[in-house]
């Protein structure tokens, strides 16, 4: 290898290393406009998330200086003729290059002549040193703007995610009424099964325009009106039966006569052991003496007007065939028209079953519905919480008016009869409360605001042991009326029948059509009692 070539290797290596500064800059100054161009875009068209394709980006610029650096890779000619140009070496270097392979003797001094200047020159100096500012600063600026239009907040941007979430609540929703009307797909035995399958096709009609609706707020209003159309599917009589066999079974239960154990069924409306008890007295009909007979006869009729009264007309016709059967001495013609009525509380238990999965249901709904609600309000650009349930009674610590409410007592157990109530409360939860009943009056029902037993209270001190009344005989005489003190012998600790409670109330609330804000003052209720 001659001094020329060994020169010109130097001087090459100076040359690659400084084409791949000027092309590494260009590749991140191609980098940072796309970037930035891409923010520029993002503006009307998003995309998220943002990151793969600004990585493109810089990728796609630093391949391009690769690319460029590579094409731009210098042979030995072009690094002779650049170090004659910038070295003033007069065309030496390309010349001895040229004649390398000549033997005659004017080439042979020129190489000895290149050689001799090559020996003096220095190759770090055939290209200038410095950086490519002009090409950084372009780097820099587009990196700034590309930089800045990230931060600044982007519309659109805000735009797409919110359709997003949307539509991930959209679907969230669609699943927990898929999963709703799975559940409610499991008939049961004795039910109607039209009734069932237009329950299962309205759930599964929700489901599918909600999956399809073009925003949260139009798949709010399909689930409203799911959960009317299932409203609809009740038996609007439903109360008014029950009600009747209730009154029905008080008036056969109040004297003692063979039928007084499926009275006591009814008046508890546990229509399934009603309707076992019933039939099981059609057939014990035949071994009854005269004398029981003609007592049964004139408790069934009792028990008709009763239940007429109370608004079950076709349990009255049954039971007033049965007591006019009896009364003629036609015993067949008795059985069958009690188990008529067995069939007929059958179907009330059905419809009451129903009832509460189709309530259960609509609940369903409307759980499904809050967090297409909170889209709905995102979409609207306010932030204003979500509804809240009515204040609850008794809570708070002075400030303001408590809301006054109205409950029907519930029906008392143990030694408490059967009882209703109203109460009213306000402050920090004092109230009164005032109970009638029939057959051995029953405990009043609370004011949501506190009061019970008809009597003005204030909340327990934490140190106080709570005794509430123990589960005994439905039949028992406690007292409690007008605004006397209810007494009861059988008192147990409250904590052990709390978990009880509860459970049962909370899955009595689920599956009752209420509202969602009466249902949350509930839950509030058991959570402020448990601590």
């Amino acid at each position: 290898m001659t001094g020329v070539e060994r020169f010109l290797k130097r001087a090459r290596s100076r040359v690659v290393g400084d084409r791949a500064l000027n092309w590494g800059a260009r590749g991140l100054a191609a980098g940072a406009l796309a970037a930035a161009a891409a923010e520029l875009a993002f503006r009307r068209f998003p995309v998220d998330p943002a990151w793969p394709v600004l990585a493109g980006c810089v990728f796609a610029g630093l391949l391009f200086g690769l690319v460029g650096w590579l094409r731009a890779w210098p042979s030995l000619p072009e690094v002779a003729r650049l170090a004659d140009l910038n070295l003033g070496s007069r065309e030496r270097l390309s010349t001895a290059l040229e004649f390398a392979t000549a033997k005659s003797y004017l080439p042979s001094r020129q190489r000895l002549d290149a050689e001799a200047w090559a020996e003096r020159a220095d190759p770090r100096q055939v290209v200038p040193e410095g950086w490519p500012l002009r090409t950084l600063a372009v780097f820099l600026a587009a990196a700034l703007f590309a930089l800045g239009l990230w931060m600044l907040p982007n519309p659109a941007l805000a735009q797409l995610r919110q359709h997003r979430e949307a539509l991930a609540a959209q679907n969230q929703a669609a699943d927990q009424v898929a999963t709703i009307a799975a559940k409610e797909s499991q008939a049961r035995p004795g039910e109607d099964p039209a009734a069932r399958q237009a329950l299962v096709k309205d759930l599964k009609k929700a489901e599918q325009a909600v999956r399809s609706a073009s925003d949260p707020q139009s798949a709010v209003a399909a689930l409203s009106q799911a959960q009317q159309d299932i409203r609809n599917l009740q038996d609007p009589n439903l109360g008014a039966k029950q009600q009747g066999s209730s009154a029905a079974g008080q008036a056969l239960a109040q004297n003692p006569n063979p039928g007084q154990k499926a009275g006591q069924s009814l008046a508890s409306q546990n229509n399934s052991q009603a309707a076992g008890d019933l039939r099981n007295l059609a057939s014990s009909l035949a071994s009854m003496s005269q004398a029981d007979q003609q007592s049964l006869s004139q408790s069934l009729s009792q028990a008709a007007q009763a239940a007429a009264a109370g608004g079950n007309p076709q349990l009255s016709q049954s039971l007033q065939k049965a007591s006019d059967a009896l009364k003629n001495g036609d015993t067949a013609a008795a059985q069958a028209a009690l188990n008529q009525a067995a069939a007929q509380t059958d179907q009330l238990q059905n419809g009451e079953d129903f009832a509460g999965d189709a309530a259960q249901a609509a609940n369903g709904l409307q759980q499904a519905k809050t967090p297409l609600e909170q889209q709905a309000q995102a979409g609207q650009g306010s932030q204003g919480q979500g509804q809240q349930g009515q204040g609850q009674q008794g809570q708070g610590q002075g400030q303001g008016q408590g809301q006054q409410g109205q409950g029907q007592g519930q029906q008392g157990q143990g030694q408490q009869g059967q009882g209703q109530g109203q109460g009213q409360g306000q402050g920090q939860g004092q109230g009164q409360g005032q109970g009638q009943g029939q057959n051995g009056q029953g405990q009043g029902g609370q004011g949501q605001g506190g009061g019970q037993n008809g009597g003005q209270t204030a909340g327990a001190k934490s140190t106080e042991k709570v005794y509430v009344p123990s589960q005994g005989d439905p039949t028992g005489q406690g007292q409690n009326q007008g605004n006397g003190q209810g007494t009861d012998a059988n008192l147990v600790p409250y904590e052990q029948v709390y978990a009880d409670y509860k459970a049962a109330a909370l899955n009595q609330v689920d599956r009752a059509d209420i509202p969602q804000s009466e249902r949350d003052l509930v839950n509030q209720y058991f959570a402020n009692l448990g601590q």
